[in-house]
């Protein structure tokens, strides 16, 4: 299924307004600030959006809005260099302790959650781009669901936050009892979602 043509992706950069480049201060490259969200084309140097970052957050604790984050390493797996938290200086310093480039962004606080067990899950797709950027999804698809139920303000319990497949197995007991292997396919999920909420995968 054809989802962007070439002309379309100059848009795109509005899906996901919430989601900042931040470079540890122990890096030695040359870091610029960034200037409007856009990264200027300076020579050896990087773009850092912490100021960006520390407005956005300002702002929403100023609005009494919710004000989680989550902090994923450019370079992680197994759901390592992750950080979950409402603290900007503890964000940033768990950053600038880091050896890698991070993505702050602002963290899904309500999210769709699977019955039973009230448990949050991810989706991973098959997409495809080819030579003249155009984007097309594969119909199939996958959750990957947690074994844990869900509390927003538990940071510390990586299970209910994290459906990597590595943390689920290592740090639930409860891997494997909702879903074989924590894992449930579209057509599987396209159920779900008329049983429980009376819509489709496609009409969602």
């Amino acid at each position: 299924k054809l989802i962007k043509t070439s002309p379309d992706l100059a848009e795109s950069c509005t899906w996901f307004p919430e989601s900042y480049v931040i470079y540890p201060t122990n890096l030695k490259t040359p870091v610029a600030p960034a200037q409007n969200g856009i990264h200027p084309p300076i020579h050896n140097s990087r773009t850092d959006e912490r100021e960006f970052f520390l407005a956005s957050y300002n702002r929403k604790k100023e609005d009494g809005e919710g004000n989680v984050w989550i902090a994923k390493s450019s370079a992680g797996a197994k759901g390592e260099g992750i950080l979950i938290s409402s603290e900007a200086t503890e964000l940033l310093d768990f950053i600038d302790n880091q050896g890698q480039v991070h993505v702050i962004q602002k963290y899904l606080e309500h999210p769709l959650l699977l019955e039973p067990g009230h448990r949050k899950f991810d989706i991973r797709s098959w997409v495809l781009v080819d030579h003249q950027y155009n984007i097309y999804l594969y119909k199939e698809g996958v959750l990957r669901t947690a074994s844990e139920p869900y509390h927003v303000d538990n940071f510390q319990d990586k299970t209910c936050h994290l459906t990597n497949h590595c943390i689920q197995k290592e740090y639930s007991k409860n891997y494997g009892k909702y879903e074989e292997g924590n894992e449930m396919f579209f057509e599987e999920f396209n159920q779900y979602l008329i049983s429980a909420l009376n819509i489709t995968l496609e009409s969602s």
